[in-house]
């Protein structure tokens, strides 16, 4: 039987802080998580889904433990001296992005949308195919990833606004390019 730790525990605010730490700040939203989520597996080659990170840092209500193998994880991302390029991901940075550069994502099945930057983590929908999401559609988002679902935060479409939306829910994003 695994060994799980208390989320209320001493060890585990404290590998919360060196989480943070190292990720540069506190996760506080569903695009932060996912970000994080991505960031991890980029750094140890290990898996933790923003759903569980959201749980360890109170997000999500209804999670009182944490898996040893998932405390060893977090060890190993917070003590990481420099990432690791043994995971070829092709992600694009909104922190290295330019206000009008244009990104290509696709994902399962066949559906396709170019985006434009707008500044501050926003981007806006300029072209889509068979998806629910329209031209003019905008949304928050620090980094999009290859093989990772892409959760965005305060999506606004049309008349409605979405917090934590997620697209290529099963498989990821099969395409992220500059375009």
């Amino acid at each position: 039987m695994e060994t799980s730790y208390q989320t209320d525990s001493i060890v585990i605010s404290q590998l919360k802080k060196a989480v943070e730490v190292r990720f540069g700040r506190t996760p506080a939203g569903p695009a932060d998580f996912g970000e994080l989520s991505i960031t991890v597996l980029r750094t140890t080659g290990e898996r933790i889904s923003a759903d569980t990170l959201s749980r360890i840092w109170g997000y999500k209500k209804g999670y009182s433990s944490i898996r040893q193998s998932t405390v060893h994880v977090l060890e190993l991302y917070a003590k990481a001296n420099e990432e690791s390029d043994f995971i070829h991901t092709t992600a694009v940075h909104a922190d290295e992005c330019q206000v009008g550069d244009r990104v290509r994502i696709a994902w399962l099945p066949n559906r396709i949308c170019v985006l434009s930057y707008q500044g501050d983590y926003r981007w806006r929908v300029e072209e889509v195919t068979n998806s629910k999401l329209h031209i003019g559609d905008t949304f928050s988002c620090r980094v999009m990833a290859q093989d990772q679902v892409l959760i965005v935060d305060r999506l606004h479409t049309g008349d409605a606004d979405y917090d934590g939306y997620a697209i290529g829910g099963r498989n990821g994003l099969t395409l992220v390019a500059r375009s």
